[in-house]
């Protein structure tokens, strides 16, 4: 298989696609390589900090993925022999140019 494109993208998760998809809007044309042959099923969090954030909006996904994801706050993390607390972790962490997001990935495949 031969493909033409201005820009080479390697991986398709969220932070590839938006940036083939920003480059397509401004008529750059890119290839997105994946190594996996099929979609995750796996997996938990979507964290990304405010930079990334700001850059979603500009694309217009960051509403979509607030609307479909819910905020995590936090972790905390129990022994499974004792039930008791053996670490907890805020997610809530202010950055320099605006906060932080962890959101709960809600996977429909």
């Amino acid at each position: 298989m031969e493909a033409e494109a201005d820009v080479m993208i390697v991986g398709a998760g969220i932070s590839g696609l938006a940036t083939s998809l920003g480059l397509h809007r401004l008529g750059i044309g890119s290839f997105v390589l994946e190594s996996s042959d099929s979609l995750r099923t796996t997996g938990f969090a979507f964290t990304r900090w405010i930079n990334a954030w700001k850059a979603l909006n500009a694309l217009g996904l960051a509403d979509s993925l607030h609307q479909h994801h819910v905020t995590l706050d936090g972790n905390v993390t129990s022994s499974r022999i004792t039930g008791l607390q053996t670490f907890e972790m805020s997610f809530k962490a202010e950055g320099k140019h605006g906060d932080h997001e962890v959101r709960c990935v809600k996977r429909n495949l």
